[in-house]
């Protein structure tokens, strides 16, 4: 769904109370993962199971911004993603699904915003009957420019989010900054952030980790 029309805002309770035993983000942003990304360990090896390997791959392939990805390689990866995704969305929001607006954080630039997310995003918003808001936020500024100019990254169309209740998606989250930064953004355009889902979550050094059991 892509209308312009604004959903009924009688629907942000139930739709907070769908994700009220989530994880929280400073600032109260309810957040969930798909799967863990596990780092570098202390000395710049690994030590994962087959499956957390799995893993690391599919979110490097998720990300089509290397020349090592192609695109075989990224539409299987694309795929897993959202066979994992849709299975928590279904679970979490149940009939009220469709109320969502589904927006994806843009990249660092707007070619890999394109790569990355156009088609991922029309897929899950055509599974769910979701509205995609893909189309309404551009990257305005290159992330790599942006020292260059005091333009802000991103155009929002405000008009269109207007009284939305949005999904953020992200491929990946650290501290929560990006989320936490283009909630505020998002907010500031008129729409209503229910929850931000990542495919992964960074998970810190392993090895040290399990140095520290021992």
């Amino acid at each position: 769904m892509d209308e312009t029309t604004h959903p009924d805002t009688t629907q942000q309770q139930p739709l907070d109370a769908c994700v009220a035993s989530w994880p929280r983000l400073e600032g109260d942003i309810a957040y969930n993962h798909l799967v863990d990304y596990h780092t570098y360990n202390t000395y710049g090896a690994y030590n994962l199971s087959a499956e957390e390997w799995d893993n690391r791959e599919m979110i490097y392939n998720f990300k089509n911004n290397s020349e090592l990805t192609d695109p075989i390689s990224h539409q299987q990866a694309m795929e897993k993603a959202i066979g994992l995704l849709l299975p928590m969305l279904k679970t979490t929001f149940g009939e009220l699904l469709s109320q969502l607006t589904l927006v994806c954080i843009p990249a660092s630039t707007a070619e890999k915003t394109v790569a990355r997310f156009e088609e991922f995003a029309r897929l899950v918003t055509g599974d769910t009957s979701m509205d995609n808001g893909f189309t309404h936020v551009q990257v305005a500024v290159d992330a790599e420019s942006k020292h260059l100019t005091d333009q802000p990254l991103y155009t929002i169309d405000k008009e269109w989010f207007k009284d939305r209740d949005v999904l953020l998606f992200d491929d990946i989250m650290a501290t929560g900054g990006s989320i936490k930064s283009f909630a505020k953004q998002m907010t500031a355009a008129g729409a209503h952030v229910v929850a931000a889902v990542v495919l992964g979550k960074t998970i810190g050094d392993k090895f040290a980790r399990e140095k520290q059991d021992i």
